[in-house]
């Protein structure tokens, strides 16, 4: 659980986050060396998610594979010409647009007491 990168121990754990704000899934905590892959896998919150439901992810949260039938997985899409096209410039600001309520939810729990233990 150590990391070199950090000089220190760290835990790693999923989030799951309603359109609204409202916290719906928090996983128990993993070593910080646990692949987000395999946390996904592991906490629960597949069994969460009902057909029609849409999984936001950063680029390198390539879980697809791992999503029931009826799922969306919406991650930016990766710049693999020298310029988005504009199809991708619109789902990129769709994307950033929806992960705001995210981000809040990620600052409410780093500001509860109890998260501060280790940062």
């Amino acid at each position: 659980m150590f990391s070199q990168y950090k000089k220190r121990v760290t835990l790693k754990g999923l989030v799951g986050v309603a359109p609204n704000g409202t916290i719906t899934h928090v996983s128990k905590l993993y070593p910080g060396s646990t692949s987000d892959k395999a946390i996904f896998a592991d906490s629960g919150i597949i069994e969460q998610l009902e057909p029609g439901d849409s999984v936001l992810a950063d680029k390198g949260f390539l879980i697809s594979h791992l999503l029931p039938d009826g799922i969306e997985l919406n991650i930016p899409p990766f710049k693999d010409i020298e310029q988005f096209t504009s199809a991708q410039v619109a789902r990129n600001i769709s994307i950033a647009k929806a992960r705001i309520p995210v981000e809040r939810a990620n600052e409410r729990i780093k500001k509860i007491s109890h998260f501060r233990l280790y940062s």
